[in-house]
């Protein structure tokens, strides 16, 4: 194992729809957490050093949200910082379970190419957190969205990772191509190891720790890449000590030495630009990244059936829409009588991907099943499954109604 050079830091907050605050407040303090991040960077806007803060946006959904009512100035500040690599925003719409299909995942990664378009982002990297896997066509679709590296940094409690990690491998999807990928520390991991938080800890304590294990593992990388999160873990803002950290520990004499590593707070590109480099050296995988620890969808099992009836019903009034347009009378140009309004179709799919999303339940959910909080949650939750419902029934009548009105009925036929 070659010597560990540097460690890479990519700080983001870990995105859960519910657990730690209901649904709503969920959203909004995202928002806040958008515009904390914003004030740090600039702080260090003009500073190269590896201690420069640097923030990563681990999903795009809360980012969408933001963006609809962010100020025209607050937003440009943010796309300069994205332009600088100093706030890197990442594809997935969030961390998501394997109730995906290949649809779901084209949806949830739709927000990609407007993001793209609209802003000028480059989004090359995936990132998700919390579970442990993903469905094997996953590969394709983030290759198709043009996703140059995928990162996992799975939770240890209820499960576990089908490989050794930190471990960075080429994953071959099912088309035959790769996609570079990352099986790395829990998404916390950094400041359980004591970054941020406890330099001795890190020296005396993890380090060594780490790379006995990095040695047994037989770890091909001059740098290891560690997620870090604010100590309340989920739903959290950003830490604005890292920097002070950071710029402490390297300036270590063991650090000077080459006998630590220096630490360096980075963003997903930067770590998938050194990875690349190594590329021909690392290992193949392929198949399911299969996932040991969503088991919400069961707690629910009612609303993820119907959940899953949502998905078909959407399908199927998309393929007759399709029809129609190839006839020349897409839904679109039908009497407004007689179609939902424009946004319903994306409202239909937005609610039906983030039932499909990783949290189910309160953090207290188990030991008090009855309280407000659980059962506020749970409300939130559910009733994603049920407007999924009503909007993509509502779309399937309205595209077999129209469809039916193009049929024609030979007079005797009826």
């Amino acid at each position: 194992m070659p010597g560990i050079e540097e460690i890479h830091v990519v700080h983001h907050s870990h995105t859960d729809i519910g657990y730690t605050h209901e649904q709503p407040v969920v959203w909004d303090l995202h928002r806040r957490f958008i515009d904390r991040a914003i004030d740090l960077a600039e702080q260090d806007r003009d500073s190269n050093d590896p201690s420069a803060f640097r923030w990563t946006v681990e999903t795009t959904g809360p980012l969408l949200r933001w963006l609809e009512t962010a100020s025209d100035e607050r937003v440009e500040t943010f796309v300069d910082l994205e332009s600088e690599d100093r706030i890197e925003v990442t594809g997935m719409l969030s961390n998501t379970t394997p109730l995906y299909d290949q649809r779901e995942y084209i949806e949830s990664l739709e927000p990609v190419r407007h993001l793209r378009e609209t802003y000028g982002f480059d989004i090359a990297a995936a990132m998700n957190g919390d579970v442990n896997g993903q469905n094997w066509p996953l590969a394709d679709r983030l290759l198709d969205a043009g996703i140059e590296g995928f990162s996992m940094a799975a939770n240890r409690h209820w499960g576990r990772t089908t490989i050794e990690r930190p471990l960075a491998f080429r994953w071959e999807a099912p088309s035959g191509r790769e996609l570079l990928a990352y099986n790395g520390f829990q998404y916390g991991g950094g400041y359980n190891f004591g970054i941020g938080r406890d330099a001795e800890a890190l020296r005396e304590r993890w380090w060594p720790r780490i790379e006995r294990h990095l040695d047994r593992i037989d770890y091909p990388l001059p740098v290891v890449m560690i997620q870090t999160t604010h100590p309340f873990f989920d739903n959290n803002p950003p830490m604005r000590n890292l920097p002070e950290f950071v710029s402490s520990w390297n300036e270590q004499d063991a650090v000077n030495e080459g006998k630590l590593p220096r630490i360096r707070v980075t963003t997903p590109a930067t770590w998938w630009d050194l990875v690349n480099d190594h590329r021909e050296d690392l290992p193949a995988h392929r198949g399911d990244w299969t996932d040991f620890w969503s088991f919400g969808g069961v707690t629910s099992a009612h609303e993820t059936a119907e959940n899953r009836e949502s998905r078909r019903r959407l399908r199927t009034a998309e393929a007759f829409d399709g029809a129609l347009a190839a006839a020349g009378s897409p839904l679109a140009d039908a009497r407004p009588d007689r179609r939902s309004d424009p946004g319903q179709r994306g409202r239909a799919w937005w609610n039906l991907l983030y039932y499909d999303e990783h949290t189910w339940g309160a953090d207290i959910s188990v030991d008090a099943p009855e309280a407000p909080d659980t059962r506020a949650q749970w409300n939130h939750k559910a009733n994603m499954a049920h407007e999924a419902r009503s909007l993509s029934l509502m779309e399937q009548r309205d595209a077999v109604a129209e469809l039916a009105r193009r049929v024609t009925v030979e007079e005797g036929e009826r």
